[in-house]
C-alpha cells in the first residue's frame, strides 16, 4: 500500500516546487488537486474504515439489545416455571389442609393423605406432617410420618427417632416459632441426605391450637434440573435465590462453583439491590474473572410473587460477541486485500450493501423467531385427532400468518368432554399472545367447574382486567355428558354451531352475548341440548365463511352448509377434509386473509348392555344404611366379583351413598335415594338418584361445614376414597334430580 502511494504521487513531485508548498497541508491540498486517483482511494479507505467502525458498533450495540431481550425472556420463561412449581406445590398442601385436620383424630390414616398428596404433585420429593413432641398417647414421642418418592413408588414412613429428631430441624422450628405459612430453606436434610426446600405450615387443632407442622420437600436439584435445562447460550448458566442472596438451584457443573459464588456475591453486593427488591423489572450489571480471564454479564430479578426468590442468568462474553469479533478482524483483512479491486465501487456502493445485509438480517431473524413462535402456539393444542369409546373429534388450524389468533381446545374429564374454539379481534403475534391466554385460562376454569356459563365468566373476568389494548375474543364453550348426550354451552360472540342430526342441519340459535375481554361485568346465560347417537357438532371461525377468492367475493355460510350437506353421515376427518378442498377450490390463488379453524365432534356412546340391574330404594335415614349393606354385598356375590375388590367398591358406594343421605335433603325433611347396580359383565356402574338440593361432588373445592346445605359439596377424605377407587365419577342435574354415577372396570377387556 506504501509503495502503492509513493508511484502515485512521482507525478505530483515532479510538478510541485518547494517555493508552491508553504506548508504540509498546503501540499497535500495540491496533491489531492493534481492526483484524482489518489484522492479517490484515500476517500475510499477512509470511508470503508468508517462504515465498518460503525458497523461494529452497531452491531454490538444491537447485540447487547438482542442479549438483553433474550436474558429478559430467559429470565421471564425460567421465573413462570419456578412460580408454577411454587404455586401449584403450594396449592398441593393447601387444598388438603383440611382433610389433614379432619383425620387428627385418626392418626392411621394420615400416611395415606400424605401419599395421595404426593401422588398428583410430581414436583414434589416427599410429603410430611410433624407432630408436637407427646401428642399421641399411643404413638411414639416424635411422630412424624411421611411420603417419599422413590424409583420404586411412594413409601409411607415413619421418620422420626432415636437417629432422626424433627424438632432440631430448621423447618419446624422456623414454622414453630412464626407460627404462619412459609418456604424454608435450602438446608441439608439429616434424613434423606439431600438438600431440600420446604414449604410448611402450622396446623392447628379446631380449638385453635398449634399441634404440627405439615410440610412438602422439593429437591434443588429437580430446581436445578428445570432451570438449566437450555439457555439462551450453550456455556450460559441460570441462578435461582433466596430472598437473601441465598442459592437455591444452579448448575451441576462442579467447575463453576467458583463463578457461582463470585456471581452471587456480585448480586448481593450490588447497590441497587435494595430497591430492585420491591419491582420486577431486569437489571444487568457484569464481572470479570480475573484468574480465568473470563467477562461475563449478569441479568437477575425478583419473582413478584411470595415467597419474592431471585433469578438470575449469566452469559460469557467471549460466547456472546466472539463471532462479532472474528468478523470484524476478517472484514479488516479483507478490505486491505480488496483496495485496488474496489476504486469506485467503495464510495458508491458500500453503504447500500450494509443496509441490505442488515435488513436481511433482521428479516431472517424476524421470520426465525415467528418460525419458532408458531411452533410454540401449535404445540399448546391438543392433537388434531381423537377417538374414544363415545366420542371422535378431529380439528384443524390454519394461521394467516406464521402466528395467529384462532384457538381451539378439548379433553375429557369425569365422563363429560370440555370443548372450546375462539377467534381473537386482530392478526399476528399479538393475537397469538391473547390466544395462548385465553386456552390456559379455559383450561383452569373447567378443571374445577362443568358450568360453560361459569367457566365463561371467569375467564372474561380475567381477560377484561388491564385490557388496555382493548383487544377481545369470540368465544363458544359446551361442555357434553357423555353417558346421556346432554349438551350445556355458552356462546360470547362466536359464531353458532352447525349439528348434523339424522341427515339434517341444524344451526343453533345461540343467545347474544358480547365477546369476552370487552366489559368484566357481562352476565352470561347457559344454553343446553340433547344429542342423539351419531350426531356431530361442526364449529368453526369466521375465518371460514369470509375466506374470499381473486373476485373479493366471501365462502360464506351457504357454500359452508352446501358442503355439510354433503357430508351427513361421515366421520369429523372425512368432514373437515371436504370443507377445506371446497374453500381452496373457491380461493384459488387468493391470499388467506384470516385464520381458519374448524372443529367437529362426531357423538358416538357405547351402548350399554346389562347383565345385571339391581334397584334398591332408601330413606333418607342413617338406619337405611344396614339394608343398604346387604343390598350392595349380594349385588357383589351375584357379580362374582373377587372378594377385595369387591370390599372396595362396596367402601366407595356406601360413602357416597352415607353421604347423600346425610346431606341431599334439609333437615327434618324426608325424601328417596334410589341406588341403582348395573354391569354388563365388564364395567360395573352404580347410579345414585335423589331429589334433594343441587350439589357436584366432581367439583375440586371441598367441603366447608359452615355453609348451609344449599351451599354444600362434597369434600373431605369421602370424595377423595371414592375417587381413588373407582375409575370415574360423572354427575348430572337432570329433572330436578342429582344423578351420580359410579364407573368401575371388574373384567377384562
Amino acid at each position: 500500500m506504501k509503495r502503492m502511494s509513493c508511484l502515485c504521487l512521482k507525478g505530483a513531485r515532479s510538478r510541485l516546487r518547494p517555493s508552491d508548498a508553504k506548508s504540509f497541508w498546503g501540499w497535500l491540498v495540491n496533491a489531492f488537486r493534481t492526483n484524482a486517483s489518489l484522492s479517490l482511494i484515500i476517500a475510499a479507505a477512509l470511508l470503508l474504515e468508517l462504515l465498518s467502525a460503525a458497523q461494529y458498533y452497531y452491531s454490538h450495540h444491537l447485540m447487547e439489545d438482542e442479549l438483553e431481550k433474550r436474558a429478559e425472556m430467559e429470565l421471564t420463561t425460567k421465573a413462570i416455571i419456578a412460580d408454577g412449581m411454587i404455586n401449584n406445590s403450594e396449592r398441593s398442601l393447601k387444598s388438603h389442609i383440611m382433610e389433614v385436620k379432619k383425620s387428627l383424630a385418626y392418626p392411621d390414616s394420615l400416611p395415606g393423605i400424605l401419599a395421595w398428596i404426593l401422588k398428583f404433585s410430581p414436583n414434589l420429593r416427599g410429603c410430611g406432617i410433624a407432630f408436637n413432641p407427646g401428642y399421641y398417647k399411643d404413638k411414639d414421642y416424635l411422630f412424624e410420618p411421611y411420603a417419599l418418592r422413590t424409583d420404586s413408588g411412594i413409601q409411607r414412613l415413619q421418620v422420626a427417632g432415636e437417629g432422626f429428631d424433627y424438632t432440631k430441624d430448621g423447618f419446624y422450628r422456623y414454622i414453630e416459632e412464626k407460627k404462619t405459612n412459609s418456604w424454608v430453606g435450602p438446608y441439608d436434610d439429616a434424613y434423606l441426605k439431600k438438600q431440600l426446600i420446604t414449604y410448611a405450615v402450622p396446623i392447628y387443632e379446631f380449638t385453635g391450637d398449634t399441634v404440627a407442622v405439615l410440610g412438602i420437600d422439593i429437591e434443588t436439584q429437580r430446581l436445578s434440573d428445570t432451570l438449566n435445562y437450555r439457555h439462551i447460550y450453550p456455556s450460559s448458566f441460570d441462578l435461582l435465590l433466596t430472598k437473601d442472596g441465598q442459592l437455591i438451584a444452579g448448575p451441576r457443573d462442579p467447575s463453576l462453583n467458583k463463578k457461582v459464588e463470585d456471581v452471587i456475591r456480585v448480586i448481593n453486593d450490588s447497590t441497587i439491590k435494595k430497591s430492585w427488591i420491591k419491582e420486577s423489572r431486569m437489571h444487568t450489571t457484569s464481572y470479570y474473572d480475573e484468574e480465568a480471564g473470563d467477562e461475563m454479564s449478569i441479568f437477575f430479578a425478583n419473582i413478584k410473587e411470595d415467597p419474592h426468590w431471585q433469578i438470575a442468568v449469566v452469559c460469557y462474553d467471549d460466547e456472546v460477541y466472539g463471532s462479532l469479533r472474528a468478523l470484524r478482524i476478517r472484514l479488516l483483512l479483507l478490505s486491505m486485500l480488496a483496495f485496488g479491486i474496489l476504486l469506485f465501487i467503495v464510495g458508491f456502493f458500500a453503504r447500500n450493501e450494509v443496509k441490505l445485509k442488515q435488513k436481511t438480517l433482521e428479516e431472517e431473524r424476524i421470520a426465525s423467531e415467528l418460525r419458532v413462535a408458531s411452533q410454540i402456539q401449535q404445540s399448546m393444542l391438543p392433537p388434531s385427532h381423537l377417538q374414544t369409546d363415545d366420542v371422535n373429534i378431529s380439528a384443524s388450524l390454519v394461521p394467516a400468518r406464521e402466528v395467529g389468533g384462532d384457538l381451539y381446545d378439548y379433553f375429557i374429564r369425569d365422563e363429560k368432554l370440555f370443548f372450546c374454539i375462539g377467534d381473537v379481534s386482530g392478526k399476528g403475534a399479538p393475537s397469538a399472545m391473547l390466544m395462548a391466554v385465553t386456552r390456559a385460562l379455559f383450561r383452569s376454569a373447567s378443571a374445577h367447574e362443568s358450568v360453560p356459563s361459569r367457566i365463561m365468566q371467569s375467564i372474561n373476568e380475567t381477560i377484561s382486567q388491564g385490557n388496555e389494548s382493548n383487544m377481545f375474543v369470540t368465544l363458544f364453550i359446551g361442555v357434553l355428558d357423555l353417558p346421556t348426550g346432554r349438551l350445556r354451552y355458552c356462546d360470547a360472540g362466536h359464531d353458532a354451531p352447525i349439528i348434523i342430526e339424522n341427515g339434517k342441519l341444524t344451526i343453533d340459535n345461540c343467545n347474544p352475548h358480547l365477546p369476552i375481554g370487552v366489559f368484566d361485568d357481562v352476565k352470561f346465560g347457559l344454553q343446553e341440548t340433547q344429542l342423539q347417537p351419531g350426531s356431530t357438532i361442526f364449529l368453526y371461525t369466521d375465518g371460514l365463511t369470509e375466506a374470499k377468492n381473486e373476485e373479493r367475493k366471501q365462502f360464506g355460510l351457504e357454500r359452508v352448509e352446501s358442503v355439510l350437506g354433503t357430508q351427513v353421515a361421515k366421520q369429523p376427518q372425512e368432514i373437515l377434509e371436504q370443507v377445506t378442498e371446497a374453500v381452496h377450490g373457491f380461493v384459488k390463488n387468493a391470499e388467506q386473509s384470516d385464520d381458519l379453524t374448524m372443529l367437529a365432534i362426531r357423538y358416538t356412546p357405547k351402548q350399554f348392555k346389562s347383565k345385571l340391574t339391581e334397584t334398591l330404594v332408601l330413606k333418607n335415614d342413617v338406619h337405611e344404611v344396614s339394608r343398604f349393606s346387604s343390598f350392595i354385598k349380594q349385588a357383589m356375590e351375584k357379580l362374582n366379583i373377587e372378594k377385595s375388590l369387591a370390599r372396595r367398591l362396596r367402601l366407595a358406594v356406601e360413602e357416597a351413598v352415607v353421604n347423600v343421605i346425610d346431606y341431599a335433603y334439609p333437615a327434618c325433611t324426608e325424601g328417596e335415594i334410589t341406588v341403582r347396580i348395573m354391569s354388563d359383565g365388564q364395567r360395573l356402574h352404580c347410579q345414585i338418584i335423589d331429589s334433594g338440593v343441587p350439589f357436584d361432588p366432581t367439583a375440586k373445592e371441598k367441603a366447608d361445614t359452615s355453609l348451609s346445605a344449599e351451599d354444600r359439596q362434597i369434600g373431605g377424605l369421602g370424595i377423595l376414597l371414592v375417587r381413588e377407587l373407582m375409575d370415574s365419577i360423572n354427575y348430572e342435574r337432570t329433572d330436578g334430580r342429582n344423578i351420580l354415577t359410579l364407573i368401575k372396570r371388574i373384567g377384562k377387556q
